[in-house]
């Protein structure tokens, strides 16, 4: 454990003068409670008309803040997903892929302490930053209609946790970096995934499929869909955590050839 511990705060000091985390991190904190609060306010200004506005219609009624924290839950379910699969790309296919991991297997630290220390920074950077991005839409909602009822607190609530879901999702995405060594073929896998969970929600299977469940779960998909994810289908998407740190750690303990 002092390894990993060690390993950690080697890891935590290289994220945070990364570029990727240096740009992600403000765009993810503030783009939910902006898309939040904007999404609200267009879909209740009466300036949007037509499918636009048919789309907006979900936002347009109802007590002000809850919509504006639920619409924050469902912003943060999908910006969760890309941004922390991105830094995967980035933290797990880079050094693979201009030969810096060589110099792993000069540490006296095992290879795949260090990936695992990589995965923990990473989710704690992911989980921070859907923490921020919900306080500073608490903190809207809250000034903007003079405080926050019962239901407004408990959407802010679920759009903390949907954060958290779509966050450990993009764990396996590590994965994919170490196997194929390419950020530019993780990104890819990840457009294709979230292309895949659209056809999966369309065909009805969106509550059993992990990488749905988080934004139907805050109501991207109306009420009747949110009602159908149940404890399974939030136990799936969470399953992807230990999974994907099981697999990125075998996967760095064999690492050859680099």
């Amino acid at each position: 454990m002092t390894g990993l511990g060690t390993a950690v705060r080697v890891e935590t000091l290289a994220w945070r003068r990364s570029a990727v985390q240096r740009i992600a991190t403000p765009l993810l904190v503030l783009l939910v409670p902006v898309a939040a609060v904007g999404l609200v306010a267009l879909a209740r200004s009466g300036a949007v008309v037509g499918a636009g506005a048919a789309k907006l219609a979900p936002y347009a009624t109802g007590d002000a803040a809850t919509t504006q924290l639920v619409a924050a839950g469902q912003v943060l379910s999908v910006a969760a997903l890309l941004a922390t699969g991105f830094a995967a790309a980035a933290a797990f296919a880079q050094p693979l892929a201009d030969g810096r991991a060589g110099a792993y297997f000069g540490l006296a630290t095992p290879r795949s302490t260090v990936a695992l220390a990589r995965c923990l920074v990473l989710l704690g950077w992911a989980a921070a930053c859907a923490a921020g991005a919900v306080l500073l839409a608490v903190a809207a909602s809250a000034v903007a209609s003079a405080g926050l009822g019962a239901e407004a607190w408990a959407a802010g609530g679920r759009a903390l946790v949907a954060g958290l879901l779509a966050a450990g999702l993009a764990l396996p995405f590590g994965a994919v970096a170490t196997a194929t060594r390419s950020p530019l073929a993780t990104v890819g896998a990840l457009i294709g995934v979230v292309a895949v969970t659209q056809m999966v929600v369309l065909v009805g299977g969106g509550a059993w499929f992990p990488y749905a469940v988080p934004s139907l779960w805050t109501g991207m998909g109306g009420p009747a869909a949110a009602s159908a994810v149940g404890p399974v289908g939030l136990l799936l998407a969470a399953a992807a955590v230990p999974v994907g740190l099981a697999v990125v750690a075998w996967q760095w303990r064999r690492l050859t050839d680099v």
